[in-house]
């Protein structure tokens, strides 16, 4: 526990001392989880008839299962662009941090171990998928299903939104471990990919993926949570069709500042974590490729 409350007091130091790495931290932070607490606050959820006219839309279509294909196929491609920012933000953000110049092949490696890390969190999804199509027509179509349709399908997958909370943490650690080992070794991305199992199991790599990860969620919630408050009267009014007067238009300058601000500390928890990375994985650049030591 004290190599990783060492390695986290430092970096929260460095962050502070560098507004510099806020800003390619909130680039990593809104292209990964950032959008979240915008989204839960300003999309309306749709209700249990649209949900249902929408799922009867898409399976009667006379282009089904295309549009189903075309649907998963552009949500393939935003899914990869994600990724594709977030390695070019950690590439950019992590050299500013070790002080050293940043490369296209570090976005390259960075995207790769991403990826790779990712795939526990991509079959965990397809199984929450499985199991939602399977479970989903069923509860809607039930006579009355207990708190509603919407609730009692969320109950029934419940085990696998726990499975994939669970693949979703470790793959963020696996991408943070193995993301320092590929940009510090120079002997394979295979070597690294293999050894960051081994090294996130170390105590001070687990303590933070475990810990950071915490953090994170009480940090997305807190955010929904402000940006919801401040959102319900413009969007009362928005949902009405009046016009915005100076009271809403006020109250909508000061959701744009504080979600503005809420993406800035953001982006400096994104950098304290990947900071505390580099702290806590010191490696030997020999071409044996030695064992980590951990930096305190």
């Amino acid at each position: 526990m004290r190599p990783w409350r060492d390695a986290a007091a430092a970096s929260a130091r460095l962050v502070s001392e560098r507004p510099e790495l806020w800003l390619p931290g909130a680039l990593a932070w809104i292209a990964n989880v950032g959008w979240i607490p915008f989204f839960v606050a300003v999309v309306r959820p749709p209700s249990v008839a649209e949900l249902t006219f929408l799922g009867a839309r898409i399976v009667t279509s006379g282009a089904w299962p295309w549009n189903a294909v075309a649907i998963g196929a552009a949500a393939i491609v935003l899914v990869l662009l994600a990724f594709v920012l977030t390695a070019a933000a950690d590439a950019v953000l992590i050299a500013l941090i070790e002080q050293r110049p940043s490369s296209a092949g570090d976005v390259g490696r960075l995207l790769t171990v991403n990826l790779v890390a990712a795939l526990p969190a991509l079959l965990a999804t397809v199984v929450v998928l499985v199991m939602l199509a399977a479970v989903a027509p069923r509860e809607f179509n039930a006579p009355d299903p207990a708190g509603g349709p919407v609730l009692s399908t969320i109950a029934r997958i419940i085990p696998y939104l726990a499975l994939l909370g669970l693949a979703t943490a470790a793959g963020a650690a696996l991408a943070g471990v193995g993301g320092r080992l590929a940009l510090d070794r120079r002997d394979g991305l295979a070597h690294a990919l293999r050894l960051a199992p081994r090294v996130s199991l170390a105590a001070a790599p687990a303590t933070h993926a475990i810990l950071g990860f915490a953090l994170q969620l009480v940090f997305l919630a807190f955010g929904a949570l402000l940006l919801g408050v401040l959102w319900a009267p413009i969007g009362a009014q928005l949902a009405a069709g009046r016009e915005i007067d100076v009271a809403i238009g006020l109250l909508l300058v000061g959701f744009v500042a504080v979600w503005l601000c809420l993406v800035l500390a953001g982006g400096a928890l994104h950098a304290w974590s990947a900071a505390t990375w580099s702290r806590l994985i010191a490696i030997d650049a020999s071409s044996e490729g030695p064992e980590p030591t951990w930096k305190t």
